[in-house]
């Protein structure tokens, strides 16, 4: 699961080459790249002209010339998610740099991605800046790193950020910076179609009761520390199965139930649909005889039939309509999951509060004179673990388990999983479909050409050059690319295919050459 961690480091006068070096896996730190720790990506930015080409000239000229005791760089230590791939997490990476540092400071980084204890990736990143502020003034780098001149600033070195803050403030920046990761973590993954997301939060306000763990390196590296931290490692991943096999038992419960709804529905709307085409098949008029008259008679209208196409398109893939009911069901498995895996988590607690409940109702109703003030204290101790239990059990009431609930379907009905994704990557196809086009109303009409039939929809081109998107359900037969017709809705939302009238499209294009014309005159005018 994605790891949340962001930790700032300040670096000593004398430290920033060597750790620069370190984090590039440069001179003594070089390493081959196809060893057990990677480094997957490294870059540098708004370095001075002069160590543009080598960054850790900067950094060696920072160790000489700031001042004895001063800082050299200040570093940020992310850990990035597995669940991204080397180029997303590089993006990640460069976003946060964009957004944290902008063009205010030199900086360098390097993403490494070493195997972690169980096996796995184990990503993060280390990114090197200078506090020193670029202001657009070129120094040496004898100049760069002098005390700042606020009368005459060319004078002087570059300004360091953040001088003079209070402890407070500076703790209260580093948790919205914190904030600020998690959002553009989570961000980031969400464009990536994962639906883990990190938190920054601590363990005291996610309600969960227990001491966080933490080691040292030195301390992973002694053996029993390292066997212990496995194990740790090892039970957690066997709760985590655990929660997901609560309900492994209601899976093919609420895949029946599922199919159920989705045949119910698929009825419904099949009757829908008859009722509507009995609604609006209109009854033959018998026609009227022929009065005598002298006028002179009309020539008649030519009557305009709906296109019936012979070859209309056949559409492959997954339609809009298909995407929809499959993330439409996914979404209904995902609550039915959740609250299933809600009941089994809380019944535990339950019973605990019905025994606790119990024991304090018994104490409470003897009357004895004998003992009472140990059942008092007995009493006492009963309500207090009462509490305990009550506030745990309101917590899991009000968490949301849809991660778990997704996390569940992932692995134990990954078709599910599979088509959900399938039906996202439908939708936004769709979206970018119909980017800038107008949507076909009901009750209206639109004439031009048709542009693109496929299983996302129909686009229509009017004379005006106006583009007008179609859903596939609107037609009794689907035009072919090229046809010039005319698209006529009625109320309920269908519409018949007619061909053009030549001579409105004619008008319509002789109307936009007038009105481009008139605007071209009043431009002139001016």
């Amino acid at each position: 699961m994605a790891i949340a961690r962001l930790s700032v480091g300040i670096g000593k006068k004398g430290k920033a080459s060597p750790h620069a070096q370190y984090i590039a896996r440069e001179g003594k730190y070089a390493k081959d790249n196809n060893s057990l720790e990677k480094l997957e990506h490294t870059g540098h930015g708004n370095m001075p002209a002069w160590a543009d080409h080598n960054p850790n000239y900067f950094w060696q000229s920072a160790d000489e010339h700031e001042r004895k005791n001063g800082s050299t760089y200040r570093e940020h230590v992310i850990a990035l998610p597995r669940e991204l791939d080397s180029d997303q997490r590089h993006e990640l990476i460069k976003d946060w740099i964009a957004q944290e540092i902008g063009d205010k400071h030199a900086y360098q980084y390097a993403i490494h991605n070493p195997p972690a204890m169980d096996g796995k990736e184990q990503p993060h990143a280390h990114i090197m800046f200078s506090e020193r502020t670029r202001d657009g003034i070129e120094r040496d780098p004898d100049q760069y790193f002098k005390r700042y001149n606020g009368k005459n600033p060319e004078r002087g070195g570059a300004k360091k950020a953040n001088t003079g803050m209070k402890p407070a403030d500076r703790k209260a920046d580093l948790l919205a910076q914190r904030d600020r990761w998690e959002q553009t973590c989570n961000d980031h993954l969400k464009r990536a179609g994962r639906y883990q997301r990190i938190s920054m939060k601590s363990l005291k306000e996610q309600g969960i009761e227990r001491e966080p763990i933490n080691f040292t390196m030195t301390q992973l590296k002694k053996p029993e520390i390292k066997d212990t931290y496995k194990s740790l490692l090892e039970a957690k991943e066997q709760d985590h199965q655990a929660q997901l096999d609560i309900i492994r038992v209601l899976e093919a419960t609420a895949l029946v139930e599922i199919n159920r709804q989705i045949r119910l529905k698929a009825e419904e709307q099949k009757a829908k649909q008859e009722k509507v085409q009995k609604r609006t098949q209109k009854p033959e008029e018998p026609q009227k005889a022929p009065q005598a008259t002298n006028a002179i008679p009309k020539a008649p209208k030519p009557q305009i039939q709906p296109i019936k196409a012979a070859n209309a398109p056949i559409i492959e893939g997954q339609t809009v309509k298909e995407a929809l009911y499959v993330g439409q069901s996914f979404d209904e498995m995902v609550v039915q999951t959740a609250e299933r895996i809600r009941a089994e988590t809380i019944e535990p607690y339950k019973a605990e509060m019905t025994r606790l409940e119990g024991g304090y109702k018994a104490l409470q109703d003897n009357n004895s004179w004998f003992g009472k003030g140990k059942r008092e204290k007995q009493m006492q101790e009963l309500a207090t673990e009462y509490k305990g239990v009550e506030r745990d059990f309101n917590a899991i009431k009000n968490r949301d388990f849809t991660m778990q609930a997704k996390n569940h379907i992932e692995y134990k009905a990954p078709q599910a999983h599979t088509k959900n994704e399938q039906a996202s990557e439908t939708l936004n196809y769709h979206a970018s479909f119909r980017y800038g086009a107008t949507q076909a109303q009901a009750g209206r009409q639109y004439t031009g050409e048709i542009i693109a039939v496929n299983r996302l929809g129909v686009m229509q081109k009017t004379p005006t050059g106006r583009k007008v998107y179609h859903d596939l359900d609107s037609f009794e037969t689907l035009p072919n690319v090229g046809d010039k017709v005319t698209a006529i809705y009625n109320e309920d939302g269908k519409a018949d295919l007619v061909p053009a009238d030549k001579a409105e499209i004619t008008r319509q294009i002789q109307q936009v050459e007038l009105e481009r014309q008139q605007s071209k005159d009043i431009e002139r005018d001016r």
